[in-house]
Formats: structure tokens, sequence, C-alpha cells
């Protein structure tokens, strides 16, 4: 079953397109990796995925499972993410997070943030959501810096933080925007081999933006490659064979 598709789609802010005549579509439950250099597009697309932005042609739709959080249809089907924000449940680990280093929240309150979209307005989080918390800071090897102020941590350490606080979502999809950006080498395999961990027991659709294709390599199923404005999608070693072919060339 298709996640998400895109239909002729054109992205881009205002007059300016970034991205032309898409028409893919991402499978439930499926590694799907975005391969591009900077300014290439990658969160454009996701910013679209996620509803944050509509596109100026084209249309996305979502398939909303039957009591899915923001969910208008009680059967299931697909809606367009633009007018229904939040019908699918999003683990986002962004490029560039707006969490303020100055405000004085600790690491286990900012994993904890990641509880918002699971509780309604009015509830406090619960043990279960608490515990959450504390394992997937553990499964990023965070739980020695669990009660420090984020704001004191590593660049390294911050990545780790805001890829626990996405998993706290218990997510259907995560999608990540260059996740590994500040993160340490001996750290980037291991969170790597984690995401597929993630994937490969609870069959969630994993949605990872990278400018280097061989972080990819072993766990994506199939790989999108932007370049120009355009996007190539094929099974992950067709696009890592061509990408390697390119940086040759």
């Amino acid at each position: 079953m298709d996640l998400a598709r895109f239909d002729n789609v054109t992205l881009g802010y205002k007059r300016r397109a970034v991205l032309s005549n898409l028409n893919f579509a991402i499978r439930e439950g499926e590694f799907f990796g975005i391969v591009g250099g900077s300014r290439s597009g990658k969160t454009t697309l996701l910013r679209a995925m996620l509803g944050i932005l509509k596109p100026t042609r084209g249309e996305i739709v979502v398939h909303v499972r039957a009591g899915e959080a923001g969910a208008m249809l009680p059967d299931g089907g697909y809606v367009n993410p633009s007018d229904t924000p939040g019908a699918v449940r999003f683990g986002y680990v962004p490029q560039r997070d707006s969490i303020d280093d100055v405000f004085p929240l600790a690491v286990r309150e900012i994993v904890l943030m990641g509880r918002q979209t699971a509780l309604g307005p009015l509830q406090w989080p619960t043990a279960r959501d608490r515990d959450l918390a504390e394992k997937n800071l553990a499964q990023v090897g965070l739980s020695e810096v669990a009660g420090q102020r984020y704001r004191t941590l590593s660049s390294d350490q911050k990545q780790r933080v805001l890829i626990a606080r996405a998993l706290t979502a218990e997510p259907r999809v995560m999608a990540l925007d260059v996740p590994l950006d500040g993160v340490s080498q001996e750290n980037r395999r291991a969170i790597v081999e984690l995401l597929a961990r993630m994937h490969a027991e609870n069959r969630t659709t994993v949605i990872y933006a990278t400018r280097r294709s061989e972080e990819l390599s072993g766990s994506a199923e199939r790989l999108m490659l932007l370049q120009a404005g355009a996007a190539r999608v094929g099974p992950a070693d067709e696009i890592l064979d061509a990408t390697r072919a390119a940086a040759k060339s």
C-alpha cells in the first residue's frame, strides 16, 4: 500500500520552483532515502509531505488509517496533508531545530516533547510517557545526561536528543532531514542501525534525507536522487551506483 503519493507535483516558494513534475509514491513500511546536495530540495520535499508546504501544482495524498491522530475519515482513506495536517503521526527530525539553547530545559524534558502529538491538549504526560522518553534516551546512548540542561550538550549530543524526541512520538513515519550533521563518526553508524532496526521490527516507514549517499548503504530499499530541480527514484543499489559514478566523473 502507498503511504504517500505525489501526482505531477511542483514545489517552490512564491514564483521560484524548487522541484518540478514529481511523480512517485512512498510505500508504507519502507525505508526510503532522499539524496541531494545543499539547496537540492530535500527540506522542501519533507515540508510538503508533512503538510507544512502546499504544492504550487499537482496533488499530494497520504493514506490515513481508521482512528489515526487527526484523521477525518473514520474508515481510513486518503487525505491531502496541506488540508489535514497531523493526519499521520510523524516523528520529525529537522535539519535545524527551533529549540532555544537559552531556554533552561533538561534533556529528558526535550525528549518528552515528542509525546505532544499523542496527548490531548489538556493531558499531562503519564508514567508510560516518561518511561518511553527514558527508553529512547537509552537507545541513542544519552541516559547519563538525561538530567542535564540541553544547552550544555555538544552538537553531537543535541542531535541525538532530537532523534530520541522523534522516536518518543511513537510515529508511524520517521522523517529525518540530514540527521547526522554534527554527529561524530563513531555514533553515525549506531544511529543508522537504530533506525534500520526500528524499521525492521515495527515496519515504521523511514524517510531519510541526506547529502551523503553512503549513510544509506545497506539500509534504504529505494532512493530518490535530487539534481537540478528533478528527481530520480529507483532501487537503492541502482541509485547508489549512479551517485558513485557521478562523483568519479
